[in-house]
């Protein structure tokens, strides 16, 4: 990108020439930024270590709610040390996933994040007041699903769980995660 930057201040203002470098400029650095997003979102976040998994979720829908237009309510449980270190990223992440697409496509006002700690499972429950979305076209055109979408049931198959979307058009959505807590219960004494 720099190379290309002096280049094109370097070179005659030839307007072709000086508008094909600026078109070779901003495709190298969306690449760039697409790279920096692969690699980040598969680095452990710093508030996990800093804040602990609650406080971390916690952070996020206050950081979400402060900074947009969307009004965020939430309810997280302790989950705190329910989870191995691995599985805490997949979590944290699917709640943030969530929240960034609820920004990005819900034209929502409203939205509420409840995290409920139960005997067997961790059940997430998101949802919204948005403009939603018809399923039936989704699921039809399941390219179409979405990075944000596909990521969080990626997500959930890795931890072994289950997700549904309910959603309709100018009816909200509504995105349940339940993830069972018996896969994670031998975790620390193989590790020990």
């Amino acid at each position: 990108i720099k190379n290309q930057t002096l280049l094109a201040t370097l070179s005659p203002s030839e307007e072709s020439s000086l508008r094909n470098r600026l078109n070779e400029i901003s495709g190298t650095t969306t690449k760039a930024i697409e790279e920096v997003r692969r690699i980040t979102r598969g680095l452990r976040p710093y508030q996990l270590d800093r804040l602990g998994l609650t406080q971390a979720i916690r952070a996020s829908i206050s950081s979400a709610s402060e900074n947009g237009t969307i009004l965020f309510a939430g309810r997280v449980e302790d989950i705190d040390g329910v989870f191995d270190k691995n599985s805490e990223i997949h979590v944290y992440r699917i709640v943030q996933e969530a929240i960034n697409n609820i920004g990005k496509h819900s034209a929502a006002t409203e939205a509420a994040v409840v995290i409920k700690k139960r005997e067997m499972s961790v059940v997430i429950s998101i949802r919204d007041n948005g403009k939603g979305f018809d399923q039936e076209k989704k699921h039809s055109q399941s390219q179409d699903l979405g990075f944000g979408l596909n990521g969080i049931a990626e997500r959930v198959r890795i931890l072994g769980g289950i997700m549904a979307i309910d959603s309709r058009p100018g009816g909200g959505t509504s995105l349940t995660v339940e993830i069972p807590l018996k896969s994670f219960s031998n975790i620390g004494k193989h590790e020990a």
